[in-house]
């Protein structure tokens, strides 16, 4: 009995270490850029677009050497009213998707670890258009990649996307989304900040990304909502010199779990002295009884 209950725990800590067994191992990182907006001074841009809640002189989007996320409440230079915006960002991954299948084939690899990066400031900006102030922001994957910045008329917002302050008024123009993080902006610090989010490992991004090609769905759009009216969060996208928005993430190969299962099985029969006895098997069977 004693050595009996003595494999029992063998088997325990075996099955603790089974999730070892579906580790996956990296194969490559990759990052990808948007496009810089610089000197476009809203003349249209096809990889940012800093999304007004309305007409402005700027009209209903923006795209130049920076962008944002802010609300109604942020200030510029402590003072200044400033329209509340939101961003997009548009990532061309297919033909790097396409190269990664013929390098390890498709279905064989997935994506871990993803992140969104870019380049913010606490400095009150040259720019009027754009706010200061700390608060929060979500981030999303959004499943409309046929969008473009341009100013557009008043009655007629052309290809940008929709301001929307809640998943449901995206979904109305993304058709699908995803929250990949919920984040918060300090407005602490001095000088230029380089920040990184997490984004999570959801479905819709995952398999939109596995499905991109250069032929075909190349394009992963991310769109960043403002959840604080404090919130005045200026995001680079080209302009004094800072790195451009950037999504990266591991490529990792996938594991064929159920080979790892038949392994944890065979190795919990062994250990356990598990034969052909009809009486040994159902010792077993009571051991995990409920």
């Amino acid at each position: 009995m004693k050595k009996t209950y003595l494999l029992l725990c063998q088997a325990i800590t075996l099955t603790c270490a089974l999730p070892g067994f579906a580790q996956a191992s990296l194969l490559a990182h990759e990052s990808f850029t948007i496009q810089s907006s610089a000197g476009a001074q809203g003349a249209g841009a096809s990889t940012s677009d800093m999304v007004y809640s309305s007409y402005s002189s700027d009209g209903w989007g923006w795209a130049g050497g920076a962008g944002a996320v802010q609300g109604s409440a942020a200030l510029h230079g402590g003072t200044g009213a400033i329209t509340a915006a939101n961003e997009t960002f548009k990532f061309n991954v297919g033909a790097t998707v396409d190269a990664l299948n013929a390098s390890y084939g498709a279905g064989n690899w997935t994506i871990d670890n993803a992140t969104l990066s870019f380049a913010s400031s606490t400095a009150t900006q040259g720019n009027p258009r754009f706010g200061n102030g700390a608060g929060s922001f979500d981030i999303f994957w959004v499943g409309n990649n046929n969008w473009a910045q341009s100013s557009g008329t008043a009655t007629n917002k052309q290809l940008n996307p929709v301001y929307a302050s809640t998943q449901a008024e995206l979904d109305s123009w993304a058709g699908s989304s995803a929250l990949l993080n919920s984040a918060y902006f300090s407005n602490q610090g001095s000088g230029y900040l380089d920040l990184s989010y997490s984004l999570a490992a959801d479905p819709l991004l995952v398999n939109s990304i596995l499905s991109a090609s250069a032929s075909s769905n190349s394009f992963e759009s991310l769109y960043l909502m403002g959840a604080s009216s404090s919130l005045g969060m200026i995001i680079f996208t080209g302009g004094q010199g800072q790195p451009l928005p950037t999504l990266s993430f591991d490529v990792v190969a996938t594991v064929p779990l159920p080979g790892a299962v038949w392994l944890f099985v065979g190795a919990l029969l062994s250990m356990l002295g598990i034969s052909d006895r009809r009486g040994s098997l159902w010792s077993l069977k009571s051991w995990f009884a409920v």
